[in-house]
């Protein structure tokens, strides 16, 4: 099977990171499949069987597990174990990409953790970049099992604010959500590029980075089923946020957010009902590779784990 030895994308990636964020031989993955439900999962496993924590990295709609090793690696060197699944339709994870909806994102990461779990007891911690912050919010709500939750940004795509950053304008927002409900519930296994459906051009504010995404059929370039599209739009959580108290929650948000500003996450955010904080990236787009965002990034997110150990 295919795997990242394979391209070269997330390579011309990482030579916009400072050299800390990048994978090296001290710092490089090791890259397994995990069968589930039939299909084969891709992981990025940063293992270290010392670690007093695993921490699940999910990507979101325009990314894959390898792009988030700009934090997988300074967290792993931090002395954490790192596990960043390539969820159903991105990376190389081998699946029937028109079956895939929402609901089987979540028992994914309910399955890994849950892997993880039985594996050893150590605690897990889930941190969710983009659209993956709301993955983990609904994950940890299915599961209970995890120690904290961590996100750069919680859309509740039920909310039409939300949907109108999301889509990118309210033309999409207003009249192809609507739309893309009805056609998924006639073909959901009907493909499109999700640069069609979402604010691609705001995923990242470094422009030659934002170009390689966009052309990269793994990460911002796939193309996704309309089901998996509509059940997001439409998903509703175990817990509502009114009743949440699994877990503490860190919202680190960027601040130079181009395609969901921090007030579009706040409408979730302050509702949660339990330990929280805020800390926003200065300088750092959507993607956030920019400094100091990218240092304070994994600062906050160091400092959230040792303190809920």
């Amino acid at each position: 099977m295919k795997n990242y030895s394979y391209q070269d994308t997330w390579q011309k990636i990482i030579k916009y990171l400072p050299e800390h964020n990048r994978i090296s031989k001290k710092s490089s993955p090791q890259e397994l499949f995990m069968d589930w439900k039939g299909n084969h999962i891709h992981l990025d496993y940063y293992l270290k069987k010392d670690a007093p924590a695993k921490i699940i990295l999910l990507h979101g709609v325009g990314g894959n597990g390898r792009l988030l090793s700009f934090i997988g690696v300074p967290l792993f060197q931090h002395g954490f174990e790192i596990i960043a699944p390539d969820l159903p339709g991105y990376g190389y994870s081998q699946v029937d990409k028109e079956s895939i909806n929402f609901n089987d994102w979540i028992d994914l990461v309910n399955h890994i953790i849950l892997e993880e779990k039985r594996k050893d007891n150590r605690p897990v911690f889930l941190f969710g970049l983009s659209a993956g912050g709301m993955l983990a919010y609904h994950a940890a709500s299915k599961n209970k099992m995890v120690e904290g939750l961590i996100a750069t940004n919680l859309l509740d795509q039920r909310m039409q604010e939300v949907r109108d950053f999301s889509a990118g304008n309210k033309i999409i927002s207003r009249i192809g959500t609507p739309l893309i409900s009805l056609i998924s519930r006639l073909n959901g296994n009907l493909t499109l590029p999700m640069k069609t459906l979402a604010n691609m051009k705001a995923i990242v504010n470094e422009k030659n980075v934002r170009k390689i995404l966009i052309d990269d059929d793994t990460s911002a370039g796939s193309r996704v089923p309309l089901r998996l599209v509509s059940s997001m739009i439409n998903a509703q959580p175990a817990i509502e946020p009114e009743e949440f108290n699994i877990c503490p929650v860190l919202l680190v948000h960027p601040e130079d957010d181009k395609w969901t500003p921090v007030n579009i996450s706040r409408l979730f955010f302050d509702k949660i009902n339990t330990k929280k904080e805020l800390k926003i990236l200065e300088n750092a787009g959507h993607f956030p590779l920019e400094y100091p965002g990218i240092e304070q990034l994994e600062q906050y997110v160091v400092d959230f784990i040792k303190k809920n150990l």
